[in-house]
């Protein structure tokens, strides 16, 4: 639900028709937001989450420092605007190409290096929960912990449990006409079903 594991794809899929990366590097957006899943890399917001709008293009190691990469695509991640904005420049770390993102728990875990669930957790109420690394270092730098986002972080666990709901009281319901038909049942335990599924609705009803 939060913080998939991302890939990249080949290289040579973000080559122009001459060959090489785009001297634009925002011409590779539509790569980079698939291979982020058109989420945020940090907050994990999605595009359709953020109203549609389009997203940033974050160079995750700084071109300010790390000029070699500019147009890389691998060093291009999809952000949200605030999330770009409160990043800036920012590398804690030795600046060094290809070396570590982050070193005990200051810097930036690097999405498409590290499973960011070996990290953290999203609590119950959106919270982004530090468990090792430089989580807590993010967010604090970039806010990702802002009321926008935990409120978008809820909607979506009330969304995944009202499915989850749902997904029950239909095999429930499946499983109760099919018993009945077969005369499997008897009146007190169809009522028992019955009031299973009545539970469930109640449940849903109060999301």
């Amino acid at each position: 639900m939060f913080f998939k594991k991302l890939t990249r794809r080949p290289e040579a899929e973000y080559h122009s028709n001459r060959g090489d990366f785009y001297a634009d590097y925002r011409k590779n957006y539509a790569n980079v937001a698939l291979d982020c899943e058109q989420r945020c890399v940090y907050c994990d917001i999605s595009i359709e989450e953020s109203g549609g709008d389009e997203m940033h293009l974050d160079h995750f190691r700084p071109q300010e420092h790390f000029k070699d990469l500019s147009i890389h695509p691998y060093n291009l991640y999809l952000s949200c605007p605030k999330c770009n904005i409160l990043k800036t420049s920012d590398w804690p770390v030795p600046r060094i190409v290809d070396g570590p993102t982050f070193v005990g728990s200051i810097g930036y875990i690097d999405r498409f290096q590290h499973d960011c669930n070996i990290f953290l957790y999203v609590d119950k109420d959106g919270y982004i929960v530090p468990v090792s690394g430089p989580i807590k270092y993010m967010i604090g730098k970039m806010h990702l912990n802002r009321p926008s986002r935990v409120n978008v972080r809820r909607r979506r666990i009330i969304e995944h449990r009202k499915t989850n709901i749902l997904s029950g009281i239909l095999r429930l319901t499946d499983r109760l006409q099919a018993a009945t038909a077969e005369g499997k049942l008897s009146l007190v335990q169809r009522e028992q079903k019955r009031a299973q599924i009545d539970e469930l609705l109640k449940s849903y009803s109060m999301l």
